[in-house]
């Protein structure tokens, strides 16, 4: 018999999300600040301008806030995302940008949007969390495939180490164990810290910033 932690632990885990229509609502998507991931600023801050990945693939690019900053900073950059209202947000901003960018309205466990081997860099911000248990292995495969080796993949997720008395409220929750057990086998751990998911009415919670490599 399951204990409650274990029980919370799988719900927080396996919740059913309808993206599409939290899109649609006003409000209803405080992740989507409208400012790039400071975790992804400050990986490419650490690479030094000349050397930023040419090639990068964004997994779940929501309104495109962080495909079109890597786009103005020189990457040639090809997005997923399953929201059709978030990307059709995506594709206005671009525009609005002049930033050109590679949108694929797909889900990444289902369909490829690039060549195997091709992608200097992979980015997702709060979807690996999201992907359900049984499908984590094939979507990390996916982003490996996807990537040249020895490539990079940041990835930010939500920390089961934060006690919520209610797991619904605030990002899903990976322990390292869950985070790193799917990765283990196409990538090296370059970094895990911590790092904070900080929602547009300045709510914080508590993340995985992971660094991996493809082997």
């Amino acid at each position: 018999m399951k204990s409650q932690q274990e029980t919370e632990s799988a719900d927080n885990s396996e919740r059913q999300y309808d993206w599409e229509e939290r899109y649609k609502q006003p409000n209803s998507a405080p992740w989507d600040s409208g400012l790039p991931a400071p975790e992804l600023e400050e990986y490419f801050a650490s690479l030094g301008a000349g050397n930023y990945p040419k090639l990068v693939l964004e997994i779940g690019c929501g309104t495109g806030t962080n495909a079109i900053w890597m786009a103005k900073h020189g990457c040639s950059v090809t997005t997923t995302e399953i929201a059709p209202t978030a990307m059709d947000a995506a594709q206005k901003k671009a525009a609005e940008a002049q930033a050109a960018i590679d949108f694929h309205l797909i889900d990444i466990c289902e369909t490829t949007p690039v060549e195997p081997g091709t992608q200097d860099f992979a980015f997702d911000r709060g979807v690996y969390h999201i992907i359900e248990r049984a499908k984590r292995s094939l979507f990390v495969e996916r982003v490996a495939t996807a990537l040249k080796s020895g490539a990079q993949w940041l990835s930010i997720s939500g920390c089961k180490d934060e006690y919520r008395e209610n797991p619904e409220v605030g990002p899903p929750q990976l322990s390292a164990i869950e985070l790193l057990t799917p990765v283990e086998p196409h990538f090296a751990v370059v970094k895990l810290e911590r790092t904070y998911f900080i929602l547009d009415n300045g709510t914080k919670h508590l993340a995985w910033k992971a660094l991996f490599q493809k082997r």
